[in-house]
């Protein structure tokens, strides 16, 4: 469905289907990685657990070693691993003095950053070799993502209708023991063939939705297409969570709203037909979704928003994390942190929220300028794409879905963020390797 020609702007039911420049093994290979590494299941097999994401970056690494040689050479991501070392180095010594629990939590996700960035770099050197410009390598990225996300989907409503069918897929899925989710179980909030579910995998499914808008705009994918994988990846949020839901509203907005801004020229009938089509999916989805699922499915997916504020009220999310921000009252504390990635500021206390866990982590001081190298990194990105209302509003969503937990520097959405930092840092260092010789040889 999505991985067609890029001169083919219908509906295609082939795959892996035509794609310019690359080989049907190379799609397959491409398309197992890109599913291992962003959903990262941990399969169990003959009682041995792998870890899906180990396998995806060390398997890449090791079938295009010399795309790792040349990884190496990048500068630039050595630049990235210097000043986040810092930020864990600063974390870890406050840790270690502060004479609480030691913690390296922080440290464990900033290493995974780094690793995420240079496997981008990597992977930016294969699509490149393959004649692809960077916004090329980002759409096929992002159609390989919407394609694995739409399979997701479709195994999560597979996995509600037909419990025998969740007890075969459960089989071989590990659960830790610290999950609040009992998946075999239980009726809703169910995670498909990824790691876990609730709010990480449905701020992915809802960000999904997000890329499906863009990837039509730009005619990467057909109206079929952007219809029937919209349909079924948000009734797969019904049974995720609520998280992307509201994620998928806010940015469908905003990006369309940013998208008409940035480039006015470009409102032609397709789009004002997206418009129509989102207007009336609005109104008649609810009807479809109550004649599909029981109503208590239906409460406690969308109540929150059939009742306005109230039903924001009832269903407790909002409330429980305003009481998360719970601030130190000693100076020394907030400035300087406490070296836990916990959130709390107290051996009991623990709070969900990125940004209070990055206040424990750091302090505030260093939280602030943690942020802001985030943004000036992303900035990077926004600089040599043309896609730029997607990833403004992409950077924009990930720090909103921030007050909900630390999704910035974990969980699915932070490793395709990463990854696209880490292929953009190749196109650049690309980029300035052609001029040079092209200064050399104008020189000469």
């Amino acid at each position: 469905m999505f991985l067609i020609s890029q001169r083919d702007e219908g509906f295609s039911t082939s795959f892996p289907g035509d794609i310019p420049g690359i080989k049907a093994h190379e799609i397959l290979f491409f398309g197992i990685f890109v599913y291992l590494y962003l959903l990262s299941p941990y399969f169990v097999i003959s009682g041995i657990m792998l870890h899906g994401g180990i396998i995806s970056i060390a398997l890449f690494f090791f079938v295009k070693t010399n795309l790792v040689m040349q990884a190496i050479k990048v500068r630039s991501f050595y630049n990235l691993i210097f000043i986040f070392s810092l930020f864990a180095l600063y974390s870890l010594f406050v840790s270690v003095f502060s004479l609480r629990v030691l913690s390296i939590t922080f440290q464990v996700y900033i290493f995974q950053v780094c690793i995420y960035i240079f496997l981008g770099v990597s992977v930016g050197f294969y699509i490149q070799r393959k004649g692809y410009g960077f916004d090329e390598a980002l759409m096929l990225l992002l159609k390989f993502t919407s394609f694995i996300i739409f399979i997701n989907s479709l195994v999560i409503i597979a996995e509600y209708y037909f419990p025998d069918f969740r007890k075969l897929v459960e089989s071989f899925l590990y659960t830790s023991e610290e999950s609040n989710i009992n998946y075999l179980t239980r009726e809703y909030r169910l995670r498909g063939i990824a790691s876990a579910g609730a709010a990480s995998l449905s701020l992915f499914h809802g960000l999904t939705l997000v890329i499906l808008q863009a990837l039509y705009i730009n005619k990467k994918i057909g109206l079929i297409s952007l219809c029937v994988s919209s349909i079924i990846i948000f009734i797969s949020l019904l049974l995720i969570g609520r998280t992307g839901i509201l994620i998928s509203f806010l940015g469908i907005a905003m990006f369309h709203m940013l998208n008409l801004m940035l480039e006015p020229r470009k409102a032609s009938s397709r789009r004002v037909f997206l418009y129509i089509l989102l207007i009336a999916s609005f109104f008649t989805l609810p009807l479809l979704f109550s004649l599909l699922f029981p109503g208590n499915v239906i409460m406690y997916s969308m109540n929150m928003f059939y009742d306005g504020a109230q039903g924001l009220e009832e269903e407790g999310t909002i409330n429980a994390l305003i009481t998360m921000f719970n601030i130190s009252d000693d100076w020394a504390e907030l400035i300087f942190g406490i070296g836990s990635h916990s959130g709390g500021f107290s051996a009991e206390l623990r709070a969900d929220p990125g940004y209070m866990k990055m206040l424990t982590a750091l302090g505030l001081p260093l939280s602030l300028l943690f942020y802001g190298f985030v943004i000036f990194v992303t900035i990077k990105v926004l600089v040599i794409t043309k896609l730029k209302s997607l990833w403004i509003v992409f950077i924009m969503l990930m720090f909103i879905s921030e007050f909900k937990e630390p999704f910035i520097i974990k969980g699915y959405s932070a490793r395709l963020l990463w990854l696209v930092v880490g292929i953009a840092l190749c196109y650049t260092y690309s980029t300035g390797i052609q001029k040079s010789k092209s200064a050399m040889i104008r020189y000469r």
